[in-house]
């Protein structure tokens, strides 16, 4: 995970050297668009592991071939219809909507097109990552994520020596690489896992399970993207590209982040929708308070040093100094420690299945944003609006998320949520952040007050997590933890 993080910023640095701020500005507008088809890929991946799950926590190991059977055909079927979308729909739209460069409009289309097969490559991923996520074998997750990524440095250090267009060599080794992904998963699925062995299925249940589960989750994915994919092109439509490239830099601390959140998740995830088939629920509380603590305070240790020193941060990795590109980035940190709450609950609400209230009520809110956005836009608001709405919209929508968690999930309490994660964490919060600000106004030099300002942070928040943040009993079970290590 941290050589994952490492490697995604230099790229990104290495990148906007090679293409320039314009043509970086336009990979990402074209990209977004089809961002709005791939989440599809991660909805299907959540439904799929939630089955798998089951059927394990179950014992079920029939179910769990039947449901792979399922979903590489409703997968296949799907990929067909999204090729047939991006290729009417979508290129319409990027062709006649979109603001670019007329001269650039041949590398956007080839841009274009290897997005679309790239999709289609990691949608037809996922019944076999699935597998491997589900069975808790992180170590093969990891080598592969480790090699995809190095085969993305690689790449971008040969658009240096490619005598051609940039930014379409780009595209084409993007298009390349999740194919490479892909062989290296199916292969690795079927011959560790005895359920990934393709065989007919005609189980109309499975089927319509999944697809409702899907549907449902498709629609919480969607009001996601919106906040972010929807408002990129609203920012290209109202800015234009320049601006739009600092929104990418942004966007690419977020999805940093988000990576990071994720990967966290990965080996807790099926352990925890197991927990909850076996009615195992004192283990799920267990696994659910440590997994919010985790997050939020792991999160806080990166972006509270990224808040107060982002302008030395984005100079040393991008050479930008650039206002926007600094307080779009700020803002985004704010975001994505709100929304790192969510993670855990969400992964309760698919344990339970009963997904389609939680994501028609929870992402109103979300679905809103896009709009709002619009609206302020319309009346002249700079383009950090956006980013101020998708954190009130955050807050609100994290409320309602709490409020069904406890409708369909009876032993969540909210008392315990409240005294022994949120109010600890705001006070942890408020503390480090005071720290950090007063060596922010009392030291001049920038390398060495970012270099305090991150050592800082790390004690203050492992020290007041310490004593604070974590239970009595959480605080026992780390104890007997060190004293055996230490034995």
């Amino acid at each position: 995970m941290i050589i994952v993080v490492i490697i995604n910023l230099y790229i990104v640095r290495v990148v906007i050297d090679a293409l320039g701020v314009e043509d970086y500005g336009i990979f990402n507008v074209v990209a977004g668009v089809i961002t709005l088809l791939s989440v599809l890929s991660n909805v299907l991946s959540t439904a799929t592991q939630r089955f798998y799950s089951i059927s394990i926590g179950e014992k079920n190991k029939e179910r769990f071939s039947n449901i792979f059977s399922a979903s590489i055909n409703i997968y296949f079927v799907l990929s067909i219809i999204i090729l047939i979308i991006g290729e009417t729909i979508g290129l319409w739209f990027v062709n006649t909507q979109l603001v670019m460069p007329e001269e650039r409009m041949v590398a956007v289309n080839y841009i274009y097109q290897f997005s679309i097969l790239s999709f289609i490559f990691t949608i037809l991923q996922v019944p076999y990552l699935s597998a491997i996520i589900t069975h808790e074998d992180v170590g093969v997750y990891a080598i592969i994520n480790i090699c995809e990524w190095m085969l993305k440095l690689i790449s971008a250090f040969l658009l240096y020596i490619i005598p051609f267009d940039r930014l379409i060599i780009h595209g084409a080794f993007l298009f390349i690489i999740p194919l490479f992904v892909l062989i290296s998963y199916v292969i690795i699925s079927r011959k560790k896992y005895q359920e990934c062995s393709y065989k007919k299925n005609t189980d109309k249940k499975i089927y319509k399970e999944l697809i409702s589960f899907s549907g449902w989750t498709l629609f919480g994915s969607l009001a996601g993207v919106g906040m972010n994919q929807v408002n990129t092109i609203l920012v290209n439509v109202f800015f234009g590209p320049i601006v739009n490239a600092s929104r990418a830099i942004a966007l690419q601390i977020n999805s940093a982040l988000n990576s990071f959140c994720s990967n966290i998740l990965i080996p807790l995830r099926p352990p925890m929708i197991k927990a909850y088939a076996g009615k195992d629920y004192e283990y799920l509380n267990k696994i659910f308070n440590l997994s919010n603590k985790f997050i939020y305070y792991i999160l806080l240790m990166l972006c509270v040093p990224l808040m107060f020193e982002m302008d030395i941060i984005l100079k040393l990795w991008l050479n930008v100094v650039d206002p926007h590109a600094i307080l779009f980035s700020r803002l985004t940190l704010i975001y994505m420690l709100i929304m790192s709450l969510n993670n855990p609950i969400s992964i309760i609400i698919q344990a339970t299945g009963n997904v389609k209230e939680y994501h028609t009520t929870v992402e109103i809110f979300t679905l809103l944003c896009p709009l709002a956005t619009y609206i302020m836009f319309n009346l002249g608001y700079p383009a950090h609006t956006t980013y101020v709405l998708m954190i009130i919209a955050a807050i609100l929508s994290h409320v309602v998320r709490l409020i069904i968690l406890k409708k369909h999930y009876n032993p969540f309490s909210y008392k315990q949520y409240i005294i022994f994660f949120l109010v600890p964490s705001i006070i942890i919060t408020i503390i480090t952040s005071a720290v950090d600000y007063f060596i922010y106004l009392n030291i001049s030099n920038d390398f060495s007050r970012l270099a305090l300002i991150t050592a800082l942070t790390i004690l203050t928040v492992i020290f007041l997590v310490l004593t604070i943040g974590l239970s009595r009993e959480e605080r026992n079970i780390l104890n007997s933890l060190l004293i055996k290590n230490k034995n």
